[in-house]
């Protein structure tokens, strides 16, 4: 039996409202000179597992730890390197990896993947390890936790509901 044409309707309503949001909020982080691959890590960051906004704030709030720990590693790294050569990368990777794992218990910031994805943000970006690094990646990531949450807002206003099961 075909699908209902308004589920339909409801079903491809999502899909363009997250895309209208995304797009938005990627114009408007380029029209403020961001990288707007940090604004959408900063989404994914706040819709990586939480089940409420408050799980998803914490998320990203683990996020942005990461951002602030991968720059502590690359200062580490520069400080370390004259001295230890090679193996200060592998030193200081070690030391911020055991720092996150630490952190699982540290509830309600308890988000190891949210950790690494701010720490992986930082690397990728190719930055300097400077204040106005984490100011930029920062910004961008807190448009990006916005936006989605502006996104799940609009979605649930379209959202397909789920029908009484019919009955017997």
């Amino acid at each position: 039996m075909p699908a209902h044409p308004l589920k339909d309707i409801r079903f491809h309503a999502v899909s363009l409202v997250v895309a209208a949001v995304a797009g938005v909020a990627t114009y408007g982080t380029i029209a403020v000179m961001l990288p707007a691959s940090a604004m959408f890590l900063g989404w994914v960051a706040y819709n990586l597992a939480g089940a409420s906004t408050r799980d998803n704030l914490a998320d990203l709030g683990c996020f942005l730890l990461g951002l602030a720990f991968g720059i502590g590693t690359a200062i580490a790294i520069r400080l370390l390197t004259p001295t230890l050569g090679d193996a200060a990368t592998p030193l200081a990777v070690s030391g911020v990896v055991i720092l996150v794992l630490s952190l699982r218990t540290l509830a309600p910031l308890n988000n190891p993947i949210a950790y690494f994805l701010g720490l992986t943000s930082f690397f990728y970006s190719g930055l300097a390890p400077v204040a106005s690094t984490y100011a930029i990646l920062a910004c961008s990531a807190v448009i990006g936790a916005a936006s989605c949450a502006a996104a799940t807002l609009l979605q649930a206003a379209v959202q397909p509901r789920a029908e009484p099961e019919a009955q017997a």
